[in-house]
């Protein structure tokens, strides 16, 4: 009997242990290929319908042809919101975006 309420609460411990692990932010890089020659990037993170995160990446020249962003995000799936001004017409792309580990992400927004 005693192992057995060992055994259980080893078990449910572990449980516990990997429920937190993988609730713990990730360093995600997510990289925007194909940005050019917009001058602003504006992106905005949901998920479920909520924004978790927002950012305003602004380019004097111009976008690079790849642009980086690290954020720390928990595992899931969300939903990225961009939109390219500067050098044309703005454009607005949407992107579907999990997150399963650390490392980067590459997205492509271009046209």
């Amino acid at each position: 009997m005693r192992s057995g309420a060992r055994l259980f609460l080893l078990l449910g411990a572990i449980a516990i242990g990997f429920w937190l692990f993988r609730s713990a932010p990730r360093d995600v890089t997510l990289v925007y290929a194909g940005a050019a020659p917009a001058t602003a990037l504006e992106v905005t993170i949901a998920r479920r319908g909520d924004v978790v995160r927002h950012a305003e990446l602004r380019f004097a020249s111009g976008a690079p042809a790849q642009v980086e962003h690290r954020v720390r995000l928990p595992e899931g799936e969300y939903t990225l919101h961009l939109r390219l001004s500067g050098g044309g017409a703005p454009r607005e792309v949407e992107r579907p975006l999990t997150v399963a580990e650390d490392g980067p992400v590459v997205l492509n927004v271009g046209p």
